[in-house]
């Protein structure tokens, strides 16, 4: 959990220093940015499946409806 509480914070802090015209020229560093945000994910995704999930929060697919046509 230390691991993915120090790369959760490293995220944060890169994302906190962008500079929003720059982030355009800087296609290394969106790269970067979104292999650690998946990285971060795939750990709590991983985490989350071993345990128990708590009272009344669900996981798997649901049904789609489709939408009722009035006319």
């Amino acid at each position: 959990m230390d691991l993915l509480a120090k790369q959760a914070a490293e995220l944060a802090l890169r994302l906190a220093t962008l500079q929003l015209d720059g982030t355009r020229n800087d296609v290394q560093m969106l790269e970067e940015l979104e292999q650690l945000a998946g990285k971060i994910l795939n750990q709590i995704s991983a985490i989350r499946a071993g345990k128990q999930r708590p009272v009344g929060e669900t996981c798997g697919m649901w049904r789609v409806m489709q939408p009722i046509q009035r006319s």
